[in-house]
């Protein structure tokens, strides 16, 4: 459905046909439309004949290129009219969109009227006079309907009723005596219009005054009185100030009246509410570069006027400052003018690593809300239930709705900078910034910890299976220098935990060795014996943490035996491939039920250790072909960087 249409229903048989097609939008724009296209043919129809007068005949007539002035003044006027009722058939019950409607017929009929000085063709004394009682009607008008404009909009003005009567009476009568009657004057519109263009800018201003508790009505109110400042001010300067004290215009009115649509066009921005929490920051940038460009137009002329520079290097001269000027002066007046403090990014990313990193969820739920109050100065922020994907700007601009990050539920903040300003693109983008950096912060920090329980717990599978189990070997060693030895061996291997065994690949050979040597001290004290064997090259380098895996996996095996096995015999079989590091351990003990019986934090750890590696681990009690004993069985795959030779 189009911006322009409404939705109809059919009739009702037995009732009378309603008009509801006459009332959509888009055909009450082309029901206003038509009369003014018609009138503007006609107007470029008499703009082209020949100074013979009115002919049929093309090739009499005049080129299109006659005056521009014509075609400026016609395009302000249709442009001007097509812009308010455009708003009008949107907002057709509102009081300020009807004002404006008929400001812009007044523009229309003041514009097409001034045309007839740049016409060729003759007039009847009668119709030039009316045109000019037209223009003057029109013109005067114009004035009065946008100073009720202003009155009541975007708020009504104190004591609006009697100012607007005051308006209408004094303006209304000064017209009528000048159109009509003995003192009939109708082209002595300048002195009323300039009073008119007065009593606008002032008005425009009595909003910016009255707005100033209301973030909303402001913005609208700045934005608005920039575009009539704008506007009216350069109609008034190059016009109506210099025919006031006698003076030609500086330019031809025609020309003139192009500022106008920058009333109308600022005027149905605020009407419409359109981006409303950005308006303060265009009307700042609206004002701000006429004030540079009316600057360089000054000080050029003074350039060439007092010190007798020529056009040329006095121009040069006055951008080259400009350049220099420009940029601080602009900053310099947006922060006096906005009177707002963001963080640079270095402190926005600072406090956001802060929050982020904070111990417990309340302290970074806690420093998320800091943040955003050093950021954004907000009057209030409330916890929502729901939570959206990204940042939304509500309200027209007095909300900012977040989602939950930092621990913190989704956040609404209302009425920035303590309640002077609105929200902003600006801000929406900083919000945006904020809220991917704290996800990534908290992603970071999850990872974070992550690793410290991954390491903790590592640890402390380290400590069961081969600290606990060295321990209890040392325990059970007769000789005391022996024992001595196993201890040292044992803090060795326990500095070797902590730090993750992080040295360089080590030889099979020698490493094994040791463990075998281990192994059968600790089984021998309680009569079992020990089948070792292993099928790897004597050169094998290993990497220290399959090494490791690989020890911790036989000293736990042996711990089991000794201790729930009952076995005579255990037997180790160790081998390496191209691709593979394999370990069976087996006994002829007693065995369990696998399926039924919990395995218990040595069994589970031998299991986490060999699929931490990437490999596997089986358990198998009784044995095939046996009535007892138990098989344990784990591969563990060897990178690519360290084959077997």
């Amino acid at each position: 459905m189009g911006l322009l249409s409404a939705p109809t229903s059919p009739p009702i048989p037995g009732r009378p046909l309603n008009f509801t097609f006459f009332t959509k939008p888009s055909t009450r724009l082309r029901i206003l439309i038509a009369p003014a296209l018609v009138v503007l043919l006609v107007v470029i129809g008499w703009a082209v004949q020949p100074p013979s007068g009115f002919t049929p005949d093309v090739a009499a007539w005049r080129p299109f290129s006659v005056h521009p002035a014509v075609w400026v003044s016609l395009g302000v006027g249709f442009g001007a009219y097509l812009v308010s009722i455009w708003i009008w058939v949107l907002k057709p019950l509102n009081p300020a969109s009807s004002l404006f409607a008929l400001s812009g017929v007044m523009t229309l009929l003041f514009t097409f009227a001034s045309t007839r000085s740049f016409m060729a063709s003759p007039l009847p004394d009668g119709l030039v006079t009316a045109l000019q009682t037209l223009n003057l009607l029109a013109a005067s008008g114009f004035g009065m309907v946008m100073i009720a404009l202003f009155l009541i909009y975007p708020a009504r003005l104190p004591y609006w009723r009697w100012i607007l009567a005051a308006v209408v009476t004094v303006f209304g009568l000064w017209t009528l005596v000048r159109g009509f009657g003995p003192l009939r004057h109708p082209a002595s519109v300048q002195p009323i219009t300039f009073l008119e263009m007065v009593g606008i800018i002032l008005a425009a201003l009595g909003q910016v005054v009255a707005a100033r508790r209301d973030p909303r009505q402001r913005a609208i109110a700045v934005w608005l009185g920039a575009s009539v400042l704008l506007g009216a001010g350069t109609f008034i300067a190059l016009v109506s100030v210099p025919n006031l004290f006698g003076h030609s215009a500086l330019i031809k009115p025609q020309y003139a009246f192009a500022a106008f649509l920058i009333i109308y066009a600022g005027l149905a921005v605020g009407l419409v509410r359109y981006r409303l929490f950005d308006l303060g920051g265009w009307a700042f940038q609206l004002i701000f570069h006429a004030c540079v460009a009316l600057a360089v137009l000054a000080v050029d002329t003074f350039l060439i006027g007092s010190l007798s520079l020529a056009p040329g290097p006095a121009l040069g001269l006055v951008l080259f400052g400009m350049a220099f000027l420009y940029m601080p002066l602009r900053e310099f007046a947006w922060r006096r003018l906005t009177r707002r403090h963001t963080p640079d990014d270095a402190g926005i990313f600072r406090s956001v690593v802060e929050a982020a990193l904070q111990p417990s969820g309340p302290q970074r739920a806690q420093g998320w809300e800091q943040l955003l109050r050093d950021i954004y100065s907000p009057l209030d922020i409330v916890a929502e239930a729901q939570s959206m994907a990204m940042p939304q700007i509500a309200a027209e601009g007095l909300a900012l709705h977040l989602p939950a990050v930092a621990s913190s539920p989704a956040l609404t903040l209302r009425y920035p900078q303590a309640g002077r300003g609105l929200f902003s693109q600006r801000d929406l983008a900083t919000a945006e910034q904020i809220v991917a950096l704290m996800r990534h912060a908290e992603e970071s920090r999850g990872a974070y910890d992550r690793g410290v329980n991954e390491e903790r717990t590592r640890i402390a599978r380290d400590i069961h299976d081969n600290i606990g189990a060295q321990l209890l070997r040392a325990l059970h060693s007769g000789a005391a220098e022996r024992k001595d030895d196993m201890i040292r061996d044992t803090l060795a291997d326990l500095r070797d935990v902590i730090n993750n065994a992080q040295a360089h690949d080590l030889p099979l050979a020698s490493s094994l060795a040791d463990l075998r040597a281990e192994t059968a001290d600790r089984l021998s004290p309680h009569d079992v014996s020990l089948v070792w064997r292993v099928d790897t090259p004597a050169d094998t380098p290993l990497a220290p943490s399959r090494l490791h895996a690989l020890r911790s996996l036989v000293r736990e095996a042996a711990s089991n035996t000794i201790k729930h096995a009952g076995a005579g015999t255990l037997t180790v079989e160790i081998g390496i491939d191209d691709r593979h590091l394999s370990l069976c351990v087996e006994d002829d003990g007693r065995g369990f039920a696998v399926d039924t019986v919990s395995l218990g934090h040595g069994l589970d750890n031998m299991k986490a250790r060999a699929e931490s590696l990437g490999g596997d681990f089986s358990l198998a009690s009784p044995l095939a072909g046996q009535a007892a004993g138990v098989r344990l069985v784990a591969r563990i795959p060897l990178p690519a960087q360290e084959p077997a030779s």
